[in-house]
């Protein structure tokens, strides 16, 4: 039997961990989107393969750059050949002051909130 494959975008902690572990609790297969602490991540993925039994993929990658999504999706496909479920968890923001927020800081939250739901087209692809 062939599990379903789900890729979580910040699956390795907070709201996207708990995500990763309901769907491995169901039998998928995951690939885990992170973008800071590799040893973080590595840690979440020992946790669920050893509770849950399933394979965890960790592909680290910034979601606001396009290329780094679409290298994101092509690391989905070597690994499984195939994506069930995408879940885009990961968000990102600027916590001042409105009056203090510039252009630089809505880029930025713009980036990796919206982008990456508006641009994959190998997810659309699949």
């Amino acid at each position: 039997m062939v599990n379903k494959v789900a890729l979580i975008t910040g699956g390795t902690r907070g709201i996207g961990k708990s995500i990763a572990e309901k769907f491995a609790q169901n039998g998928y297969d995951l690939v885990l989107n992170y973008a800071r602490k590799s040893t973080n991540a590595e840690t979440a993925k020992q946790a669920i393969e050893h509770q849950y039994g399933v394979s965890v993929q960790l592909v680290k990658a910034n979601i606001g750059e396009l290329a780094q999504i679409d290298q994101l999706f092509a690391a989905v496909e070597s690994a499984f050949g195939r994506l069930d479920v995408f879940i885009s968890n990961a968000a990102s923001g600027v916590q001042r002051p409105l009056m203090e927020i510039t252009e630089k800081h809505w880029d930025w939250t713009q980036d990796i909130n919206a982008k990456r739901i508006c641009s994959p087209p190998s997810a659309l692809q699949n």
